[in-house]
């Protein structure tokens, strides 16, 4: 059997089960939310089956894909059907009882006919019967005890956080297919099964990633309460309120200069960062098991020529709607032990940043200026009292007119960038940022005072000193992200994880963010807990 057809069989054995449950529970008190999370669970996998697995435009069926997305999608229906595994012996072997009876179909046939679903084209009175008869059989014949161990309240959560683990896991493969070919249809984007999927944010972001704005997107044009003066630096926010001239809106200002981002890239780049994206989190499981673009929401920019510089307006969360200037991951860093969260929350921050930059590939992005200082620290929602971080400082291509480089941003640059405006950026050199930026966080010290004597002696170096400075950068780095004290601080499998960033090479693109997924995301997830 292929992969595709494996997968269909899994997908019916899945919602055969998944029905099984829903209606063993749906009578019981306390099992509302349960039955409404099944419900949206099974509508998924039904819409998720038809986009991909459909006989004449499944895109799982295409020969562009990437076969390693085929089979990713396989091992994640795999491991989701293994987690609902007591629950299909229960319906397994009822089944067989009505087999046995002569009264209805045993699980090989359901196995050979339609995926189970809400939809009322499937929905038959013989479906609904049959589920029905399984459900009362089990309840009638299930002995003391067993209803607990089965559909308790603990192993309903667990069933809950496999769901969802294994859905967000579908979900994101499909992205990384609708990178490679697109959507089915060009309305796809904004259809019923899209947004039954969960796939409208990324699909408007892969278009814009493909586009450009339209002529007349031009600056803003309402004002600012407070001046911005020449002395904030280009990566840090100020907080604001923009007045368009029908309202005051809280917002976070970042101010770029001309030469950090020419006129010419400004209206693209703030086209791009409007596209939609989810940034309030209010559910910590959702945060730790899905995947998120962890960035603000752009309104636009606002020209200053007489400064040399463009200034970009996010719109304030509604989590900060009072505070002052959100700190920077570099600023909080630098404050030193005092300041430093406990390993589950840097787990949690290091999970954000990975699951936002393996998103941000998918939609077809880059970030191109992937540091501390590029991280902003806010709450995700009123109520939450942690930070968390979102992704600023987005960085664009310059000319190579300079011949004496910074050296601190330099720090956190894969060898091809390293003293390299004007080269391609490309996604293993941002997951190299990242591995620099989760050793800051593991260690709680910042490059710069890791590299502070050096930065000291020469903020500034040369072309001629690319290749033998980075080696020498690179090696240190290396030697840290080697030490005990990382491993002390944060454990092995965090330590291992930061030196497969610092070492990341893949030729495919599609196979190099599967694997990031695997052997950073997932490896950072299971540290959230702690």
């Amino acid at each position: 059997m292929d992969h595709v057809g494996a997968s269909l069989e899994l997908i019916h054995l899945v919602c055969a089960t998944l029905i099984f449950i829903r209606d063993v529970t749906k009578e019981t008190s306390g099992h509302t939310n349960t039955t409404d999370f099944l419900n949206r669970t099974l509508v998924f996998l039904e819409a998720f089956s038809d986009v991909c697995f459909s006989d004449v435009s499944g895109l799982l069926r295409d020969t562009r894909v990437n076969p390693a997305l085929t089979r990713d999608v396989e091992c994640s229906l795999y491991s989701l059907n293994k987690s609902l595994a007591a629950h299909r012996e229960a319906w397994r072997y009822v089944g067989k009882s009505l087999k046995r009876d002569g009264e209805q179909r045993s699980i090989d046939d359901l196995r050979r006919g339609r995926a189970a679903t809400l939809d009322t084209l499937y929905e038959k009175k013989a479906w609904r019967d049959e589920i029905k008869e399984r459900s009362q059989l089990w309840r009638e014949k299930a002995r003391s005890g067993l209803y607990d161990s089965l559909f308790g309240p603990e192993e309903m959560t667990a069933l809950t956080c496999n769901c969802v683990r294994w859905t967000h896991r579908l979900r994101q493969t499909i992205e990384i297919v609708f990178l490679g070919i697109g959507p089915p249809t060009p309305e796809f984007r904004r259809g019923r099964q899209a947004a039954i999927l969960g796939v409208e944010e990324i699909l408007e972001r892969q278009y814009r990633a493909g586009e450009e704005p339209s002529g007349n997107y031009n600056a803003l044009t309402g004002t600012l309460r407070d001046a911005i003066g020449i002395e904030h630096s280009s990566q840090g926010l100020i907080k604001t309120i923009y007045d368009d001239g029908s309202e005051e809106i809280d917002v976070l200002v970042e101010p770029r200069t001309d030469k950090d981002t020419p006129a010419e890239y400004m209206c693209h780049l703030t086209w791009l960062l409007q596209a939609p994206h989810q940034t309030d989190v209010t559910v910590k499981h959702d945060a730790q098991e899905g995947y998120q673009l962890h960035t603000l929401s752009c309104m636009g920019f606002i020209d200053d020529p007489f400064h040399k510089r463009s200034l970009i307006i996010y719109r304030s969360p509604q989590s900060h709607p009072w505070a002052s200037n959100p700190p920077s991951l570099h600023d909080m860093i630098s404050k030193g032990p005092t300041a430093r969260p406990s390993i589950g929350s840097r787990f949690l921050t290091a999970r954000a940043l990975a699951s936002t930059l393996l998103e941000n590939h998918a939609s077809g992005w880059i970030h191109g200026n992937v540091q501390s200082r590029s991280i902003a620290m806010l709450p995700r929602s009123l109520n939450d009292l942690e930070l968390s971080p979102f992704f600023v400082g987005w960085g664009v291509l310059q000319p190579l007119e300079a011949t004496q480089f910074p050296l601190e941003p330099n720090l956190y640059r894969h060898h091809a960038r390293f003293g390299r405006p004007s080269s391609e950026y490309a996604n293993e050199h941002e997951i190299y940022s990242l591995g620099v930026v989760l050793l800051e966080l593991g260690l709680w010290r910042t490059m710069a005072k890791i590299f502070a004597r050096r930065l000291e002696k020469f903020p500034h170096f040369a072309i001629a000193q690319q290749n033998d400075l980075f080696n020498r950068i690179h090696n240190a780095t290396l030697d840290w992200a080697n030490s005990i004290e990382i491993e002390r601080e944060m454990g092995k499998r965090y330590a291992q994880a930061v030196l497969k960033c610092l070492t990341w090479h893949y030729q495919d693109p599609v196979e190099g963010m599967l694997e990031f997924r695997k052997q950073v995301v997932d490896v950072l997830t299971a540290g959230c807990g702690l």
